[in-house]
């Protein structure tokens, strides 16, 4: 994508090239990540098990607090309008879907529940720490303008996404459980994730 397709934050430059001044956005971010938050909490604790809900709160916690973490200290830039309209209103379809899945469901087992922990927590951790290492090796000023190519980086160019798609499968594991009889032929005969590909 070009410079040009992003969004003008008064001064000319771009928001990728815009240095934070203040946190008015992370915080208005926050504000808006508090709110979708307690609406995933008050649908989960009315139409959700006791133990689904626990561990899907707590799934919603950490990906919030991660979210949150990205937006004030990981990103040195501005968050532009998108990130705190957009991207806020895709957060709350994707709670909404999985809230409205697990409502769906009765109480989860105990290898559900060790299963989606594992996934999640290996999830989380691939994008937090590929991110984390990015910022420090970027923060050295011999590696201004540079390419980062180490650390989990040097495994896949997106790392970090991986990582999130892992987390999801830890949150919606319940779709082969759910859907017995036609789960084994969607799988055989759709790819997982990139269409022809994989």
């Amino acid at each position: 994508m070009d410079n040009a397709q992003y969004q003008d934050m008064g001064s000319g430059a771009t928001f990728r090239r815009t240095a934070r001044e203040s946190t008015i956005r992370a915080n208005m971010f926050a504000i808006e990540c508090a709110a979708v938050l307690i609406l995933y909490w008050y649908f989960l604790q009315s139409y959700v098990s006791w133990k689904r809900c626990s561990l899907l709160l707590l799934f919603g916690i950490v990906y919030m607090a991660r979210l949150n973490i990205m937006a004030r200290w990981l990103l040195p830039r501005e968050l532009a309008m998108e990130e705190l309209t957009v991207v806020i209103a895709w957060i709350a379809c994707i709670l909404s879907s999985i809230s409205i899945g697990a409502a769906c469901r009765g109480e989860i087992s105990f290898l559900q529940f060790w299963l989606a922990l594992v996934l999640y927590s290996f999830g989380s951790w691939l994008n937090s720490w590929s991110e984390l290492q990015r910022k420090w090796w970027k923060a050295k000023p011999e590696n201004k303008g540079r390419c980062y190519t180490l650390g989990l980086f040097a495994w896949s160019r997106n790392i970090n996404y991986f990582g999130d798609v892992i987390l999801f499968a830890g949150w919606e594991a319940y779709l082969s459980e759910r859907y017995k009889s036609e789960w084994p032929g969607y799988v055989s005969s759709t790819k997982s994730f990139i269409p022809f590909v994989c």
